[in-house]
């Protein structure tokens, strides 16, 4: 039972290592599309956040130094917790940038998250993740994206 693990255990957070990267590699390509790789994202740790419950990573994110928001994925046991939201502070807080941007597809419930944050919709993009997700019938996610700006 999750919340009698949670008066065990905690949720760690720290920044991505080496340690983390078959991992966090597995999560990521679980949780958007194949083939996700990243290795140079060891190259600035600060610019990154591991989510761990004992050995098990149930969330990261990941801004580059420019301030794009690459990546942030919450476990699906563990989403609605908290962890989300605790991520994009935590990148918001370590990009020195005032412009931090992202895409986020149309139908991922994450929207509301970042306009809570102040994200603003700025253009919408019609197959913008084509080339990233397989075409499936089944699929919740749109292949539409909008670019967001804070």
């Amino acid at each position: 039972d999750l919340a009698e693990n949670l008066d065990t255990y905690s949720i760690d957070y720290c920044y991505f290592q080496n340690k983390h990267l078959d991992r966090v590699n597995r999560f990521l390509c679980d949780n958007f599309w194949p083939s996700i790789d990243m290795r140079e994202a060891l190259d600035y740790p600060e610019f990154s956040i591991v989510a761990m419950f004992k050995e098990l990573v149930i969330g990261c994110g990941f801004i580059t130094p420019e301030g794009y928001i690459t990546y942030i994925a919450v476990h699906a046991d563990w989403r609605a917790t908290g962890i989300a939201s605790y991520i994009l502070h935590h990148l918001i807080k370590m990009c020195t940038r005032q412009d931090i941007t992202l895409h986020v597809s149309v139908t991922n419930p994450a929207m509301i998250m970042y306009q809570k944050f102040g994200f603003k919709p700025e253009q919408y993009l019609v197959g913008f993740y084509d080339k990233y997700m397989p075409s499936s019938a089944d699929s919740t996610e749109a292949n539409n994206a909008l670019f967001l700006r804070l």
